[in-house]
């Protein structure tokens, strides 16, 4: 029988995360802001950019190609203002003690860097989006100023404020919404200058494995987040469940390719479509919902939450091959 994931936390996780403490202090000071930046977790506003513009060059009206690297760098850098902002409240809040940490060591806990310059960074970060925000805005319109606010709002409420959304049930859900829905429909309008069916569906599905991510990060912090005082869904739900939903997500969001392909061929499904739905879905039963069944200790769980990141990629890429068949 596997052991449950908190077992030896006090000694192994804590001994590993304090070597590697050691470990970080012998490094630059710009390495160390570029891991508390979490790049690796920047997929989840990369990918669905990426998607709005496949959506965009398949599209029939023409295409403002310029305007695409000024919305990646405007969703890229709210996401490091969201990562670095919530790497100081938990430091802060004290629910993220180094010694404890199940996840990757994070630069303020760990005293590498100090809570009050990492909140610097997170605004001039933010203040960073908000720029490329404004011209998206003037740009773009009341509809881009409306996603920037909320996006701005949501970037400090996701860690702080009475409510965080992240210690709450409803993170799955912004994430569905904010790195899926929101992102792709709001860059293939700067895009186009259209709002259509095909890039909401499509924002909904590339976001079902967002928040799987969370789903993985949740469910191997739940211990320590209840202690915490927090109600993620993956406390509410219990381990197993939390692994059914897991699995719900990414199957969900592979299903959606065939919805997608009948959108993008008016309702005719083609052979190439459907194997090629069949193949990610294979795919994903076999490397990252099986990896999350089988993982027992905080570094499996790490390990899964690259693997369930670049499950968007392999996503896209399936979607990419269906639109050229379509």
């Amino acid at each position: 029988m596997s052991p449950p994931v908190n077992v030896g936390k006090g000694f192994f996780v804590g001994a590993l995360l304090t070597m590697a403490g050691q470990n970080l202090g012998e490094r630059s000071k710009l390495t160390i802001w570029i891991m508390a930046m979490r790049p690796k977790t920047l997929i989840l506003s990369i990918a669905p950019v990426i998607l709005a513009g496949l959506l965009a060059f398949e599209g029939l009206h023409p295409v403002d190609w310029w305007v695409f690297p000024i919305i990646l760098v405007s969703a890229t850098s709210i996401q490091i203002a969201t990562n670095l902002w919530n790497d100081a409240a938990d430091a802060k809040s004290g629910l993220d003690q180094a010694s404890e940490r199940l996840g990757p060591p994070r630069m303020s806990s760990l005293g590498l860097l100090s809570v009050n310059r990492v909140r610097m960074a997170a605004v001039l970060f933010l203040a960073l989006s908000a720029l490329c925000g404004l011209y998206l805005v003037i740009y773009g319109g009341w509809p881009i100023l409306l996603i920037g606010i909320v996006g701005i709002v949501c970037a400090f409420g996701y860690s702080s404020g009475p409510y965080p959304i992240s210690g709450s049930p409803f993170g799955e859900i912004f994430v569905i919404v904010f790195f899926g829905i929101m992102s792709v429909m709001g860059s293939y309008f700067l895009l186009t200058g259209e709002w259509t069916q095909l890039s909401f569906w499509s924002g909904v599905y590339i976001g079902f494995p967002a928040a799987a991510v969370l789903t993985v990060n949740n469910h191997r912090d739940r211990v320590g987040d209840k202690e915490g005082g927090r109600r993620t869904l993956a406390i509410l739900l219990g381990p197993e469940r939390t692994k059914q939903l897991y699995a719900v997500l990414i199957l969900v969001s592979c299903v959606g390719l065939i919805h997608i392909s009948n959108l993008l061929t008016h309702g005719v499904l083609n052979l190439a479509s459907l194997l090629i739905t069949f193949a990610i879905m294979l795919f994903a039963l076999l490397v990252p919902i099986r990896k999350m069944f089988l993982a027992a200790t905080p570094i499996e769980h790490i390990k899964n939450l690259m693997r369930t990141s670049m499950f968007q990629f392999v996503w896209i890429i399936a979607f990419f091959a269906i639109q050229m068949f379509s």
